[in-house]
């Protein structure tokens, strides 16, 4: 479990740094910077939820399970 926290935190931070890197933030001297960073953060976020609530849709409804074959004159 600790494993994946740590993977989760990461991938957190690593998302974090990409937001602030491609649209040139400074976080630590502009406040408006703050406020567009939170913005996008919280929508790529929102993003990502949908995103594995899409997935997680489309693989229930997937036939996972072997096809059955019910022929009694093959049943010993």
């Amino acid at each position: 479990m600790k494993r994946i926290t740590i993977a989760i935190i990461i991938f957190l931070v690593i998302g974090a740094f990409f937001i602030v890197s491609q649209n040139n933030l400074d976080l630590k001297e502009n406040p408006e910077d703050r406020i567009s960073f939170t913005e996008k953060f919280s929508g790529w976020l929102f993003k990502i939820g949908r995103n594995i609530r899409d997935l997680t849709g489309e693989a229930t409804q997937q036939e996972w399970l072997p096809e059955e074959n019910y022929d009694n004159d093959t049943i010993k």
